[in-house]
């Protein structure tokens, strides 16, 4: 019994701790580093390759609506 009670903590405080798991994305396992994004009103968790792609993305947009194309 004591057993079970101590994976059950366990497995909660793994869950707690352990960050994302998988990039919201492309659905690569997110191994250290991720980022948070508000996509069409969701908060998503972005992997390195996925953020990279954002930040292009969102700057061409802002270029594009100050200077034209």
């Amino acid at each position: 019994m004591e057993i079970i009670i101590f994976l059950v903590i366990a497995y909660v405080l793994y869950s707690i701790f352990s960050g994302p798991g998988r990039c919201d994305v492309c659905d690569l396992p997110i191994k250290r580093t991720y980022y948070n994004w508000e996509i069409e009103g969701k908060d998503q968790k972005l992997c390195p390759k996925c953020n990279t792609q954002m930040e292009r993305r969102i700057s061409k947009e802002r270029f594009t609506d100050r200077f034209g194309r």
